[in-house]
C-alpha cells in the first residue's frame, strides 16, 4: 500500500510540475487547461475513494504551494473528488466514446472551476468577478479538450 501511495504521489508531483512548467504558459488570458485535474479524474476513475481523496488533497496542496493560491485548489479538488467519485467510478468498466469522455470531463471541470471560483470570490484572493465566466467556461473547455486528447492517445 505504501509503494502505491508513493507511486501516486510521484504522479501527482509530475502533474503539478507539468502544470507549472508547460500548461500555465499555454494560456489565453485567464483561460488555461488544468492537467492536475485530468490526472485526478484518472485516479478517481481507477482507484477507491480514499486514494482519490488523498491524491486530490496532495495535488491541490502542491498546486496551491507553488502557485500561491493557499487552499483554493486543495478545497476545490477535494470537494470535486467527494462529489463525483461514485459517478465516475461506476463508469470504470465501460468503454466510452470520445464525445462521452469530453462531456464527462467538461462536467467535472465545470464543477471544479465553480468550487474554485466561489472560494476565490469568498476569500477575495483576486478579482475573480470580471473573469468568472471566462474561467468557468473557457478553462473547463480547455481541460476537457486536453483530457480528451490524452484519452485518445493513451495506450490500452
Amino acid at each position: 500500500m505504501k509503494s502505491e501511495l508513493l507511486k501516486y504521489g510521484i504522479i501527482g508531483l509530475v502533474a503539478v510540475l507539468l502544470q507549472m512548467l508547460i500548461f500555465n504558459h499555454l494560456s489565453y488570458g485567464p483561460i488555461q487547461a488544468d492537467i492536475t485535474l485530468v490526472a485526478l479524474i484518472w485516479v478517481i476513475a481507477t482507484k477507491d475513494r480514499t486514494t482519490a481523496i488523498l491524491f486530490a488533497a496532495f495535488t491541490g496542496l502542491l498546486t496551491d504551494f507553488f502557485l500561491d493560491y493557499w487552499g483554493l485548489h486543495l478545497m476545490a479538488k477535494t470537494l470535486t473528488t467527494l462529489l463525483v467519485h461514485s459517478f465516475v467510478f461506476r463508469l470504470k468498466e465501460t468503454r466510452l466514446f470520445f464525445t462521452q469522455v469530453f462531456l464527462i470531463l467538461l462536467g467535472i471541470s465545470v464543477v471544479h472551476n465553480l468550487f474554485f471560483l466561489l472560494a476565490a470570490l469568498f476569500a477575495q484572493i483576486y478579482q475573480a468577478g470580471p473573469v468568472f465566466v471566462q474561467i468557468l467556461i473557457g478553462s473547463s473547455f480547455m481541460t476537457a479538450i486536453t483530457g480528451s486528447v490524452i484519452y485518445i492517445l493513451r495506450d490500452n
